[in-house]
């Protein structure tokens, strides 16, 4: 096996899917780990030529599938961060459509869905059976769940993300993103 580094953005771009396996736990990440990667984001958004967030490891699987639809990946290691990830993401989309319209358009079709896919395929993560239904209304801008951790973890980015940080979108377009992505 040989490892390598890899950004973000080359992982979840593009028509793929990471599906997490049914052994892997359900989405487990609190405050204390979603506040951690956010101090992280902003210590970086500061700077004037910002690093790439480092994500830790990742490990993925190709698996065997039928010849239509998108490739698909097991996420072995990972599925609570890249969870968080595009849990951020759909509320800075969120956040963005009050602002800049297209890069909220960009953050939906470049990284949370398969657009011209349908049925399950939509998706670029599938997390386990329990937390689908709560993440899947949050990828499709739908109310969310109440009462479990991938609408909590929802919220609390979105709280981040109110407008009176304008600084976020200040910058450039990809300012906030890029943080993480590019």
């Amino acid at each position: 096996m040989q490892a390598s580094e890899t950004k973000l953005q080359k992982i979840i771009e593009g028509t793929q899917q990471y599906l997490v396996p049914l052994f892997q736990r359900t989405y487990s990440w609190k405050k204390s780990e979603w506040q951690a990667l956010w101090d992280d984001l902003m210590t970086l958004h500061a700077e004037e030529n910002p690093r790439p967030h480092f994500m830790g490891s990742m490990v993925t699987m190709p698996t065997s599938s039928v010849p239509q639809g998108v490739s698909k990946y097991l996420l072995i290691d990972g599925q609570q961060r890249l969870t968080t990830v595009f849990i951020l993401l759909a509320a800075l989309r969120d956040t963005a459509r009050t602002v800049e319209v297209r890069l909220a358009e960009e953050i939906q079709d470049r990284f949370l869905i398969n657009r011209y896919e349908e049925g399950g395929d939509r998706y670029r993560l599938q997390p386990t059976q329990v937390d689908r239904s709560a993440f899947h209304r949050i990828m499709d801008d739908q109310s969310p769940i109440d009462g479990n951790s991938i609408t909590d973890c929802y919220h609390f980015f979105q709280k981040k993300l109110r407008p009176k940080k304008p600084q976020i979108f200040g910058k450039s377009r990809t300012s906030f993103a890029a943080t993480f992505l590019w």
